[in-house]
């Protein structure tokens, strides 16, 4: 149960970074706020943290699959 929660884990950062570099992502889904309000970061730093946050998913995943693989032999 432990692992496949880590893998959810994993999958959930790289949905996010997913969503944060598609054009809307995750900005004013709900409130339909501006994108010009205080606290926008542009969407320059969005696409960034988007493929910084798909590069760590995908890392975590792969370091978490090799650790799970060394632990069974």
């Amino acid at each position: 149960m432990k692992r496949f929660i880590l893998y959810l884990a994993w999958a959930w950062m790289i949905l996010v970074g997913g969503l944060l570099i598609t054009p809307g992502g995750v900005f004013c889904i709900v409130c339909g706020a501006s994108l010009n309000v205080p606290g926008y970061i542009g969407r320059p730093a969005a696409t960034l943290l988007g493929i910084v946050s798909i590069a760590f998913g995908i890392a975590g995943f792969v370091i978490q699959r090799a650790a799970t693989m060394a632990s069974r032999q």
